[in-house]
C-alpha cells in the first residue's frame, strides 16, 4: 500500500511540474514552442526504437529523425505560410536514398519489418505531437492547449488513482493487467468534470463540454493501451526511466499523442 501511494505521489508531483513547464513556455511570448515538442518527439522516437531492440529490428533512427522532424517543420512552415516545395523534394530524395541503403544490407530478413517500424514511428511521434503546434496557433490557442494538457493527465490520474483504490474488474488483461472497468470510469468522470472547470477557455456549450471531456478520456485511455501494446510486444513494463513514477516519455504522452489530433479537429469543427 505504501509503494502504491508513494508511487501515486510521484505521478502526481511529475504532472504538476509537467503542466507548470509547460504553462511557462506555452505563454512564454516569443519562445519557440517547438523546438520543445522536436526534442520530446525525438526523445519519444529513441524510446520506440529501442523496443524494436529488444526484439532484433534494426529500424533507421536517422531516417525517423529526419522524417519526424519533416512532420514538425512541415507544421511549422504552415503556419507561417511559408512554401516547403524544396523540403518536399530534399526529404523524398532522402526516403529514396535511404530505401536503396537496403539492397547493401547483409540479412535481407528483416528489412520490411525495420522499415516499417522506422516510418511508424515518425507517424506517431512526429505527425501526431505536430497537433500540439496546430492547438497552439488557433485563435486562442495557448488556452485551448494547456486546457488539453490538463484534462488528459487529470484523467490519467483519475483512472490511476480510482483503479488503484477501487479496481476490481479488469478491462484488457492481456494488454495491461492493472487496468480496470472503474478506474476507466473514474478517469472518464475526472476528465469530464476537468472540461466543466475550463469552460471559460474553452468557450464551448454544455453538450460541447460534455462531449469533449467524454471523447478526450475515451481517445485516452485507448492510447495508453495502445502504448501497452508495443511495451507487452516488446516484453518491458516501461518504455525508459527517464520521468519518476511515469517511466519514459512515451509512458508520459501516450495519451496525448492521441487526443492531440482529436482535440484539434472537434475544437475546429466546432469554430
Amino acid at each position: 500500500m505504501e509503494e502504491k501511494y508513494n508511487n501515486f505521489l510521484k505521478r502526481t508531483v511529475t504532472t504538476i511540474i509537467g503542466v507548470s513547464l509547460a504553462f511557462v513556455t506555452i505563454f512564454w511570448i516569443g519562445f519557440p514552442f517547438f523546438i520543445i515538442i522536436t526534442i520530446i518527439a525525438l526523445l519519444g522516437l529513441r524510446e520506440l526504437y529501442s523496443m524494436a531492440h529488444k526484439r532484433g529490428y534494426s529500424p533507421s533512427y536517422i531516417l525517423g529523425s529526419i522524417l519526424t522532424l519533416y512532420f514538425i517543420i512541415i507544421t511549422v512552415y504552415d503556419i507561417c505560410s511559408f512554401n516547403y516545395y524544396i523540403e518536399n523534394i530534399i526529404i523524398t530524395f532522402f526516403i529514396i536514398l535511404t530505401f536503396i541503403f537496403q539492397l547493401f544490407k547483409k540479412d535481407y530478413s528483416k528489412v520490411l519489418a525495420e522499415i516499417s517500424v522506422t516510418i511508424f514511428g515518425s507517424i506517431y511521434l512526429g505527425y501526431f505531437l505536430s497537433f500540439i503546434l496546430k492547438i497552439k496557433d488557433l485563435p486562442n490557442g495557448n488556452y485551448y492547449l494547456i486546457s488539453l494538457l490538463i484534462i488528459t493527465w487529470v484523467n490519467d490520474s483519475g483512472a490511476y488513482l480510482v483503479g488503484t483504490k477501487f479496481g476490481k474488474n479488469k478491462i484488457f488483461p492481456k494488454i495491461s493487467p492493472k487496468k480496470t472497468i472503474e478506474g476507466s470510469i473514474g478517469g472518464t468522470i475526472f476528465s469530464i468534470v476537468a472540461t466543466f472547470a475550463l469552460k471559460s477557455w474553452l468557450n464551448l456549450t454544455f453538450n460541447e463540454l460534455l462531449f469533449l471531456g467524454l471523447i478526450i478520456a475515451i481517445i485516452a485511455q485507448l492510447g495508453d493501451l495502445f502504448e501497452s501494446v508495443l511495451k507487452r510486444g516488446s516484453g518491458i513494463k516501461d518504455s525508459g526511466t527517464l520521468i519518476p513514477g511515469q517511466g519514459g516519455i512515451l509512458d508520459c504522452l501516450d495519451s496525448l499523442i492521441f487526443t492531440a489530433p482529436v482535440f484539434y479537429y472537434y475544437i475546429t469543427f466546432l469554430t
